[in-house]
This record gives structure tokens, C-alpha cells and sequence, in this order.
């Protein structure tokens, strides 16, 4: 049997930040073009470092096995936005990045059907203003998505429990988010 070595997030995390410091000078909220590929760059950073399991699984992906997937807790894409606009404070300081970078990792296991109704809440579609529906500490919540969670040093999600554990979001990132909220 052949066991895979777990990926450095470091790398991804360091590549990420250099990346988004490099494109810095040319960052424009105003041109489409720009914002997509700055945030994408993000994006692609933070789901392919593979961290971030909370331990944590919605009720109906528990009893669902082959309709799981992970739902990434802060839109990475919107995680990246913030940081640009915020880059004095993110990409001045490698340390303030790696922390947001490893938060906005934070994963939740949701069903598949799950995942794409959380997705609704943005609306970040080409020819129209980024708009949020349902701030980020809330989602779940709307939904009425039960969260389950795994005791502490358990690999496997059949040993989850019932719990009120939720995510800790990020207080200035909602700040940030109330800018776009409809």
C-alpha cells in the first residue's frame, strides 16, 4: 500500500503571497478582468494546499456518504478581494497573510446540494457588482444545516456528534463584508 505524504500548505501559502504581491500594482476593483484572476489566485492557493478540516460535517453529509464535499467556510475568492484591498495590512506583513490564509482553509464536510445552495448567497457574476445575501456567519444557519462534529483525534465521521461547536469568522473580514451586502 502506498501512502501519500500530506501537501506543505507552506508552499501554497507562500506561492499564494508572493503571487498576489506581484500583481498588486495592477489591482483595479473596477476591471472585472483583474479582480477575477487576482481572486482566482487565491482561490487556487487555498484549495489545493489541503488543509483546513474543522472536524466538522452537516447532519445530511453525515448520512450521505457519496454526496459529500468540503465547503470552504470564507469564499476564498472574497478572502482574496479583502486582502487586496486591505494589502498594507496583508501583504506587508507575511505572518498577518499566513494567518488569514490557514483561517480562510477552514473547511466544513456538506452535501454536494448543500455546497451549491451555500454558493447562492454571492453573486459574483460577470457585468454585475459583487453582492452578498446572507453574510458569511450566517449561512449555515438560513439553511438550517445541523452540524455534527468528530471527537478530537478521530479520523472517522461515523464517531460524530450532535454539537453547537460553529467556525470562528474572522470579525474584521464581516466588517469588510457589510460593504456588499443587498
Amino acid at each position: 500500500m502506498v501512502t501519500s505524504k500530506p501537501k506543505n500548505w507552506k508552499v501554497y501559502c507562500k506561492a499564494t503571497f508572493k503571487s498576489l504581491c506581484a500583481i498588486l500594482e495592477d489591482w483595479d476593483t473596477n476591471d472585472e478582468d483583474v479582480v477575477r484572476i487576482t481572486t482566482r489566485i487565491y482561490y487556487e492557493g487555498v484549495f489545493s494546499c489541503g488543509l483546513g478540516d474543522s472536524g466538522l460535517i452537516s447532519k445530511n453529509a453525515l448520512n450521505d456518504p457519496p454526496n459529500r464535499t468540503d465547503d470552504h467556510c470564507f469564499s476564498p475568492q472574497f478572502v482574496g478581494r479583502y486582502i487586496m484591498d486591505n494589502a498594507h495590512i496583508y501583504l506587508t506583513d507575511y505572518n498577518k497573510f499566513e494567518e488569514i490564509f490557514v483561517k480562510s482553509c477552514t473547511k466544513i464536510k456538506v452535501t454536494k446540494k448543500e455546497n451549491k445552495q451555500l454558493s447562492q448567497f454571492t453573486i459574483n457574476k460577470r457585468g454585475q457588482p459583487y453582492q452578498v445575501k446572507v453574510p458569511t456567519d450566517k449561512k449555515y444557519e438560513k439553511l438550517g444545516i445541523e452540524l455534527y462534529k468528530r471527537p478530537d483525534g478521530k479520523t472517522r465521521w461515523n464517531t460524530s456528534q450532535p454539537t453547537q461547536d460553529k467556525v470562528n469568522y474572522l470579525q474584521e473580514l464581516l466588517e469588510y463584508e457589510k460593504n456588499f451586502i443587498v
